[in-house]
């Protein structure tokens, strides 16, 4: 589930804003963020502007955890919260982090690659 939720963090590195918004995430927030990987899997996620997102793995778990931008916002990186009921000695997720190449809106569909250098689809879709 770990390494669903965070691949699909990272596929936000591209969902920015309208061009001339001053903020380069604003087309995602109230929006929805669809990540499609290579096997067909979605994934959703909801990004606040407060720095924080929640989100759905493809098999309906649910996630949270925070965002930025970096590097003179060329970097988008997030970090997933730690789930409740994970095992005492799990490791806190690491932070991980992907180009940057906004802005975007709903309504655009790109591809892009995740971390792990898969290609994936990235969709704003309007609305939460």
């Amino acid at each position: 589930m770990r390494k669903i939720a965070l691949g699909a963090l990272v596929a936000l590195g591209l969902a920015g804003a309208a061009i001339a918004s001053p903020d380069p995430m604003e087309g995602a927030y109230g929006n929805t963020v669809i990540v499609t990987n290579a096997k067909g899997e979605k994934s959703k996620l909801w990004i606040n502007k407060d720095g924080t997102f929640k989100g759905e793995s493809a098999k309906g778990e649910k996630f949270t955890g925070k965002w930025s931008l970096k590097d003179n916002n060329t970097k988008y990186c997030s970090t997933a919260d730690l789930p409740a009921n994970a095992p005492k000695d799990t490791p806190a997720p690491k932070e991980t982090c992907s180009e940057f190449k906004g802005p975007h809106k709903a309504g655009d569909k790109w591809e892009q690659k995740d971390a792990d250098g898969q290609t994936i689809t990235v969709e704003i879709v309007a609305g939460a």
